[in-house]
């Protein structure tokens, strides 16, 4: 458990361990759109900003890697959605946990957006990266969303998202807040006993909602939040990563 416990502390930080984690993996999704068309600019504003990890694909991490310093905690996607396809519904296998160790990564990530075409196939392939990865001792980041339908943001399809990933051995479970702290402490951080982190979701322009919500969703028992476009596409994602920061651990 040494390299796990290693890599585990260097995404979860400080007194309360806490991950400020920066999403910067929608470009194969979204295409370079504004705020991520920069890469390295967008890695050195998080960075200044106080995000101790990023979650990026491979190739982000390639260009970007000068822009990183050793204490920042790489979270490396491993499935990416093809935006340009009619059947990118899903995400798509793009590396292995050979590239996460090549790359000295501290944990995978891999999606699963139930409700949608081949949910069940990468079901299958998360569970045998979790599988693999116990064995090198690499944590991994499961983000399980529920339906993108009127149950995305109730707690009780959360919780069954989140306990899913739980289930499966995931070390780390990302997935929607339900937007009321006490029903997601009872519901979704109380039945799932391993660190949540809570999505950011599509950019709303408020900036304060965005930092409410995460002082609500760590109140809630999240151990942190993976808030990408709500930043990336914010005027000032330098300013509002700091807010985030301020709200998570001080």
């Amino acid at each position: 458990m040494v390299g796990k416990d290693r890599r585990m502390s260097r995404l979860f930080v400080g007194e309360q361990k806490r991950c400020l984690l920066s999403p910067l993996d929608h470009g194969g999704w979204l295409g370079p759109v504004r705020g991520i068309h920069r890469p390295r600019a967008i890695v050195r504003e998080v960075i200044a900003g106080g995000a101790n990890a990023l979650l990026i694909s491979p190739g982000f991490y390639k260009v970007t890697a000068a822009e990183i310093p050793p204490s920042v905690g790489i979270v490396l996607r491993i499935s990416l959605t093809a935006g340009l396809s009619p059947d990118g519904t899903q995400e798509t296998p793009i590396a292995s946990l050979e590239t996460a160790l090549r790359m000295d990564a501290d944990a995978v990530a891999v999606s699963v957006f139930f409700g949608r075409a081949g949910d069940v196939e990468i079901y299958r392939w998360l569970a045998q990266i979790i599988d693999a990865a116990a064995k090198v001792g690499m944590p991994v980041v499961a983000e399980m969303m529920p339906p993108f339908d009127e149950r995305a943001y109730q707690a009780t399809a959360i919780a069954h998202a989140a306990r899913i990933g739980m289930e499966m051995g995931a070390d780390v479970i990302k997935t929607n807040y339900s937007g009321d702290v006490e029903e997601f402490r009872q519901e979704v951080v109380e039945a799932v006993s391993v660190p949540i982190i809570v999505a950011g979701g599509p950019s709303s322009g408020d900036d304060q909602a965005t930092v409410q919500m995460a002082r609500d969703a760590v109140s809630a028992g999240a151990a942190g939040v993976a808030i990408g476009r709500r930043v990336w596409q914010s005027e000032d994602p330098r300013g509002l990563t700091a807010r985030l920061r301020e709200a998570l651990f001080e």
